[in-house]
């Protein structure tokens, strides 16, 4: 391997690298990535099974430690936490839509919203990692989980589960979600 030694090489190997990494990428995803196949998040709160697209989560965490409670905010409102020094509002999934009290435990995460303009963490009850599907999800059938039905997307049936697909975008865009003081 050659040794370089001018910066104006060093770019341009990475230059290099960077445009090979980013045409292998592009062939890879246009391979494995059939037309209608998906992925998302899948995870649960209360009962429900619910599934958000990939895109839709910037990240999940397990709940952390230290929360602070924000006074005269909305009972859903979880508190407040440091992200790696970002402030994340944290919003309890299941008060918000259930008016219930999510339960923690070991299994609860956070999920951090993927929003343009809400940087907001989700209180979930348990999430099971990535699912893969080869066809998109059917419409849901609104005779059901009347609660959540502004959220949901459509529904997926897989091993005798119904997963209920969820649009974090159509929760941040809720004027309720939105004005959580008081």
């Amino acid at each position: 391997m050659a040794t370089l030694h001018r910066p104006a090489e060093i770019i341009t190997l990475l230059q290099d690298i960077e445009r090979r990494s980013q045409q292998g990428a592009a062939g890879l995803s246009q391979k494995d990535n059939p037309e209608g196949a998906w992925s998302a998040i899948g995870f649960r709160i209360g009962k429900h099974h619910m599934l958000i697209p990939l895109d839709h989560a910037r990240e999940m965490f397990p709940v952390p430690e230290e929360i602070t409670r924000v006074p005269k905010s909305q009972a859903w409102v979880f508190g407040i936490a440091n992200l790696r020094g970002d402030l994340l509002p944290i919003v309890d999934l299941q008060h918000f839509l259930m008016e219930k009290p999510s339960k923690l435990d070991k299994r609860s995460r956070i999920l951090v919203l993927n929003h343009p303009e809400y940087f907001t963490g989700l209180l979930v009850d348990e999430v099971f990692g990535l699912k893969h599907y080869g066809r998109q999800p059917e419409t849901h059938d609104p005779t059901q989980h009347l609660n959540l039905i502004p959220y949901l997307t459509g529904s997926v049936f897989q091993q005798g589960t119904q997963w209920l697909v969820m649009s974090f975008q159509k929760l941040a865009e809720d004027p309720r979600f939105i004005n959580a003081a008081a």
